[in-house]
């Protein structure tokens, strides 16, 4: 494999390791937070029936298809966007750190080509500055050629992420949940997290922000998404927005993990909200979330 600059022999991931000031200084480079011209937003599909059919939208009059002002992709309203550092950008900063980096499949089929694995994954080594570490990443659901140069360019964000490449991407107090609820997705990779909001100025909390929620719905009609906030959203507005999707999003942990996010940013999370039947007593809106979550995180760990 080749090496990197000023790299030492036995620098494998799981070996022991050896670090010089100039490789620290160049390994440090990949630490530096991207600019925000280069993080793109990433859609992700909240609805297990949308994602599993042919057109990528189902039969809930709630998920219509449609150009998506955010990320541009004519795609269902069940999603929410997460952010990602792009192939190209990911590739300028390794050359950054290190000219001579490298990557290079973990496995190799009969063929002598990368060899994948038999959910379309692929398993991969980054090397920087003489250090390796281990990638992994798939096609997203794409096919054909885009699939393997999908899949490559994953494993590259995956692994660099074990560097600290874009790790600034993810929110710190969700990151553990983040990375159980996104399984062989881009934000499990580690290049994204949630997509960032830029909160408007916020007052002071005030009583009238109390919400009621209704819990009656099943929670096969909870599927929706949060939806973007449209520009020059007051306080109040933003928190009856989240009010009510994280009704219609009471079932599904992805997206209300994503709005909890969302109303941390916003400034949201110590409003009070009514939690659900029978006791319905009042907690702040973070709390709701964080213990819904939890309750779907457990309900799915005994269904497994």
């Amino acid at each position: 494999m080749p090496q990197g600059t000023e790299a030492p022999a036995g620098t494998m991931a799981e070996g022991p390791t050896s670090h010089t000031q100039n490789q620290l200084q160049a390994l440090a480079k990949l630490r530096v937070p991207f600019p925000e011209e280069q993080i793109n937003p990433l859609p992700k599909i909240t609805c297990s029936d949308c994602s599993r059919s042919r057109t990528k939208v189902c039969d809930n009059p709630r998920h219509q298809k449609s150009k998506c002002r955010e990320c541009q992709n004519y795609i269902t309203s069940a999603h929410l966007h997460l952010d990602y550092v792009g192939h190209a950008e990911l590739t300028n900063r390794l050359l950054d750190a290190d000219p001579l980096w490298d990557w290079e499949p973990l496995a190799l089929d009969q063929r002598g080509l990368p060899q994948f694995d038999n959910d379309g994954g692929l398993w991969i080594r980054l090397t920087v500055c003489g250090h390796t570490r281990l990638g992994y990443g798939d096609a997203q659901g794409k096919s054909g050629p885009n699939a393997v140069k999908e899949a490559i360019g994953d494993a590259l964000r995956n692994a660099a992420m074990r560097f600290g490449a874009a790790l600034d991407l993810w929110a710190k107090s969700d990151l553990k949940a983040a990375r159980a609820e996104h399984p062989q997705s881009a934000e499990d990779d580690g290049q994204s997290s949630t997509r960032k909001e830029r909160p408007q100025a916020a007052p002071a909390a005030r009583p009238e922000l109390r919400q009621e929620a209704d819990y009656s719905r099943p929670e096969e009609e909870t599927r929706a998404a949060p939806l973007d906030p449209p520009a020059g959203e007051s306080r109040e507005q933003a928190f009856a927005r989240l009010t009510e999707q994280y009704r219609n999003c009471w079932g599904h942990a992805l997206a209300l993990s994503q709005i909890r996010l969302e109303g941390k940013k916003l400034g949201l999370s110590k409003e009070r909200v009514q939690g659900p039947p029978p006791e319905s007593k009042w907690m702040t809106f973070d709390e709701l979330l964080e213990g819904r979550i939890t309750e779907l995180s457990a309900q799915e760990g005994r269904a497994a």
